[in-house]
């Protein structure tokens, strides 16, 4: 099967569309082109978009790829299928969204030549967005919680969180155990200019973590709140008393700092989940298998 992509000579969007459905093509039995012209000899030629790329005409099987309306409103998109023929003459629309496929279905278009394709990046691509978890302490780590974050770490995954700490023997302490189960981590020195590197410090973080087994503050509480970041913090010093941390947890309780952090990263998971299966491979085998259907519809007959 020969398809045909008619697509604009100018407009990024269109022609990266045009150009990922033919590199997407996984199908043997079917050859894809990109041209800005309709193929009389193609099977089928597939307008990359209705709007601007169909202009009425018929060939041997003509299905167009419908965007979006420049008018938000059934009048609008019923004059573009009137004016371009798209009623009479187009063999099938492949709509972008779902918004759309209702329009076109509630002015008449058959829903058996009505389909919503909706293009994607491949979420590989698109990685998931790490959490940033910061941990400040001042004057070493010695009761600040290094031996709970050193067996935490070894217990519990966190892939999906990057931790910054910020003060004297961090990177000694916990660099091995980064290293061996491949957790990201960045060290910086307490010798950091204060209070100007501290400010661009809580502002590059999410969540500020106080995992301490004692502590007279910390006084990083102060610093993170005054910034507007959130604490994540064990049950000590300031914690639960002078001010409110987002989320508390016993202080040592390696499951309750997990069930936080893993509550911090489910709705992430939940957004990546709606799209993680979209691709242009995807995009393209849904197209030429829209397209196939249509065809043997006409031509079957």
């Amino acid at each position: 099967m020969k398809v045909n992509i008619v697509t604009v000579r100018s407009g990024w969007i269109l022609q990266k569309i045009a150009e990922r459905t033919k590199e997407g093509n996984t199908n043997k039995d079917v050859n894809i082109r990109v041209s800005h012209e309709p193929d009389l000899e193609a099977d089928i030629n597939y307008y990359v978009d209705l709007q601007n790329c169909y202009r009425g005409g018929k060939t041997k099987c003509d299905i167009a790829y419908f965007t979006h309306a420049h008018e938000d409103s059934k009048d609008w998109v019923n004059n573009l299928l009137t004016q371009t023929n798209a009623y009479s003459n187009l063999d099938g629309i492949v709509s972008m969204n779902g918004r759309y496929t209702k329009m076109l279905r509630k002015l008449g278009y058959p829903s058996k030549k009505l389909i919503t394709i909706t293009p994607g990046e491949t979420s590989k691509d698109f990685p998931l967005k790490k959490i940033i978890i910061g941990i400040v302490s001042r004057g070493g780590w010695e009761g600040y919680g290094q031996g709970f974050l050193d067996e935490f770490f070894r217990t519990y995954k966190v892939d999906n969180f990057h931790f910054k700490f910020l003060g004297s023997g961090w990177e000694q302490g916990l660099g091995p155990v980064a290293k061996a189960h491949n957790i990201s981590m960045d060290f910086y020195s307490d010798e950091e200019e204060y209070p100007q590197f501290y400010k661009s410090f809580y502002h590059s973080i999410d969540y500020l973590l106080i995992p301490g087994m004692w502590t007279a503050g910390p006084m990083s509480m102060q610093e993170a709140l005054s910034c507007g970041v959130p604490v994540i913090g064990a049950d000590v010093g300031f914690v639960g008393y002078e001010f409110i941390a987002d989320y508390i947890f016993s202080k040592g309780n390696k499951k309750q700092l997990s069930s936080i952090l893993a509550s911090l990263e489910e709705p992430m998971i939940g957004r990546r989940a709606q799209v993680k299966d979209m691709s242009w491979e995807k995009y393209c085998n849904d197209v030429v298998a829209f397209c196939k259907k249509i065809y043997n519809d006409k031509f079957s007959k």
